[in-house]
């Protein structure tokens, strides 16, 4: 790569991420709704059309910055299943709390209101598609925590890590929309919330007398 070719991939780079801190900046302060690509090309020092060389429309601004806060989320989450918590509860609600502190502490609780009704409603656009896969990968991680646990021996080996990560993670996805929906929750009531519904899933609601019972009938 030339000296002159360089320069320019290294003024795009700093462009782009110009655009992105304006288009954050002006989306927390003003809401996604009401900011529009001129205010945002204006923040950023650029031209509307430049704007629109880099990002084709607001949602695909707003995509990026998910994508962004998505791969800060994903390494910090693989650290935690590197070196889990001593509770499985903890270790498991510890990982999927962070991926909503990092909703939150980035976007703020109005967009993600906005970002979960679009990917419902948008399902088959690419800021749909791109939502899915970002909620795949933090399910996978999900999986990879529950396997974790498995090899430390907190979890029985006869569990699928597959389906008991989609099973939480399903949980976790509806308090989620439950945290962002509610702007007096608070992020500590909501984790209360994730250990409550993952240690309900860890030990079981059946009764002893049950469980005795059931085991009986399956002996027979």
């Amino acid at each position: 790569m030339s000296g002159a070719t360089g320069l320019r991939e290294r003024k795009k780079v700093r462009a782009r991420q110009g655009i992105l801190a304006a288009a954050h900046e002006l989306f927390l302060s003003k809401s996604y709704e009401e900011t529009t690509m001129e205010e945002i090309a204006e923040r950023a020092e650029q031209a509307v059309g430049t704007l629109y060389n880099y990002f084709t429309s607001k949602g695909a601004l707003l995509l990026a910055l998910i994508v962004d806060a998505d791969e800060r989320y994903l390494r910090e989450g693989q650290q935690l299943i590197a070196h889990p918590a001593d509770l499985p509860e903890h270790a498991l609600a510890d990982l999927m709390v962070l991926a909503t502190e990092h909703c939150v502490r980035e976007l703020g609780k109005p967009i993600w209101r906005h970002v979960s009704a679009t990917a419902v409603t948008n399902v088959g656009s690419a800021f749909g598609r791109q939502h899915a896969l970002t909620t795949k990968k933090h399910e996978q991680l999900v999986v990879d925590m529950m396997r974790a646990l498995q090899a430390r021996g907190d979890i029985q080996h006869d569990v699928d890590p597959k389906d008991a990560a989609h099973f939480l993670f399903s949980m976790k996805s509806m308090l989620f929309i439950n945290f962002v929906s509610d702007d007096a929750m608070t992020i500590e009531e909501h984790r209360e919330q994730v250990r409550r519904g993952v240690r309900y899933f860890l030990d079981g609601i059946f009764s002893e007398a049950y469980q005795t019972e059931f085991k009986a009938r399956l002996e027979v």
